[in-house]
């Protein structure tokens, strides 16, 4: 997909994450973060510590992921975005889904091409 950027770092082996590693695995500033909790609270709501820390789930990274994609990739505005959960949020978050499971899949397999160029390098 054009300018989808999925990842740039696996969030992985931890219930919850700071808005630092959010925003770094996401591919956005932490200021984009903070306004896209202010444009969507109903989608993103980080648990805050007693020193105010914000503090993400996976379920959280996966609307950002998903909000991401139609603002960069699908070129919709932050109106646009908010008319798109409004009027079907089922389709929306069913095409996140997919599109985590190809990136998922897509990494296995670039997985299974190193090891072999490994071993193909092993023979030479």
């Amino acid at each position: 997909m054009k300018g989808f950027n999925q990842k740039k770092t696996v969030l992985t082996g931890k219930q919850y994450f700071t808005i630092g590693e959010v925003a770094d695995a996401v591919g956005i500033s932490v200021e984009v973060l903070r306004k896209w909790e202010r444009d969507f609270p109903d989608k993103i709501k980080p648990i805050r510590t007693k020193g105010d820390t914000r503090l993400y789930r996976q379920r959280d990274i996966e609307q950002i992921q998903m909000i991401y994609r139609m603002r960069h990739t699908e070129g919709k505005t932050i109106a646009g975005v908010r008319r798109s959960l409004d009027s079907n949020p089922g389709l929306e978050e069913t095409k996140q889904e997919v599109i985590t499971h190809l990136y998922n899949v897509r990494q296995q397999l670039q997985q299974v091409v190193e090891e072999l160029d490994k071993v193909l390098e092993g023979r030479s």
